[in-house]
């Protein structure tokens, strides 16, 4: 057996098992560098050469297994990736935005702008009040960037298939383009008011609009960088 027809089998075998293409190119192009190694510090490649190379290697089947076997016991997200790129997209982003929110109303109560005692003629009540609706918008945004951004990390240090990325981006896209925040400055006489809730409209604002496609956006990227890389790979 010559050393591209072991590479070959190789390579069937590894995507037969379902393997991430990266990673099957990833292998491949190691074992070739290393089989050329091998192959130019001995004295001569006759037949007996090359069947000492490939006895040791083990044959292309039990190459493909060994690596799977290794591959899926060392990440988790390849052996669940409904739990991590479903699941756990509809979790994570509620959690941030609770977060968010905690953190404002600390930060309310730091500048004592509190229910019932509140100057709004006071420097921090008019500075809160102008920074309010950029405010929301970062908190509608920011966690939803920052979700998709996560998950097309962990997507791609995994090595999943890149429709996994997409279920997670479109999942964080459809909960951050319903979501809506509505934050109310307490005043004199008047309770603040802080609610998150999620609403459907036919006529989607700019900034329901901008929370729906930016997670998508990243996602497209992460798989365009995921796709360019593994072509990249595949011609070195």
């Amino acid at each position: 057996m010559n050393a591209q027809r072991w590479l070959l089998e190789l390579r069937t075998e590894l995507v037969r098992r379902k393997l991430p293409p990266l990673y099957v190119e990833r292998m491949v192009l190691e074992l070739e560098d290393h089989l050329s190694h091998l192959l130019e510090d001995r004295m001569s490649t006759d037949a007996k050469d090359l069947h000492g190379v490939f006895q040791r290697l083990g044959s292309p089947g039990h190459v493909a297994a060994s690596a799977a076997q290794e591959f899926r016991k060392a990440r988790f997200s390849q052996r669940h990736p409904v739990l991590m790129f479903v699941v756990l997209p509809v979790l994570a982003l509620p959690v941030l935005w609770f977060a968010a929110l905690t953190c404002i109303v600390l930060l309310m109560g730091a500048l004592g702008i509190e229910s019932g005692k509140v100057d709004t003629g006071g420097a921090a009540w008019r500075l809160a009040n102008a920074c309010l609706p950029y405010t929301v918008l970062a908190l509608l945004v920011l966690p939803a960037a920052a979700s998709a951004a996560f998950f097309a990390r962990l997507a791609n240090r995994a090595q999943v298939n890149w429709k996994w990325l997409a279920a997670a981006s479109g999942m964080i896209a459809i909960l951050g383009g319903l979501a809506a925040i509505e934050i109310i400055l307490p005043t004199m006489h008047e309770q603040g008011r802080l609610t998150l809730g999620f609403s459907l409209s036919k006529h989607p604002s700019a900034s329901q609009a901008l929370q729906f496609l930016l997670p998508l956006a990243i996602c497209g990227w992460a798989i365009w960088r995921q796709m360019k890389s593994g072509r990249q790979m595949m011609h070195a």
